[in-house]
């Protein structure tokens, strides 16, 4: 997953998608101060960037909510129920 405060994309699989809004991290708990975001997990890249700050590691919960965020890729309405 990659947004850099205007726009980005998503992939699980061979299934990507665009990103036009900011995709919410339900469950993270600064996830409405979050601008960007570039987590692929499968490279060890796990970060994001607040408003009011630098580059940082993403926590615990900001990673288990990208996860459940990509779980749920697959879904016809996914892009309407994910968008902040």
């Amino acid at each position: 997953m990659y947004w850099d405060g205007r726009h980005g994309a998503v992939r699980n699989g061979d299934d990507t998608r665009i990103l036009v809004e900011r995709p919410l991290l339900r469950g993270a708990a600064n996830a409405d101060q979050l601008e960007e975001i570039d987590y692929a997990p499968e490279v060890n890249v796990m970060q994001v960037r607040e408003r009011t700050g630098d580059w940082r590691q993403m926590t615990a919960d900001e990673i288990a909510a990208c996860d459940a965020l990509l779980a749920g890729l697959t879904q016809p309405d996914w892009l309407t129920a994910e968008a902040a």
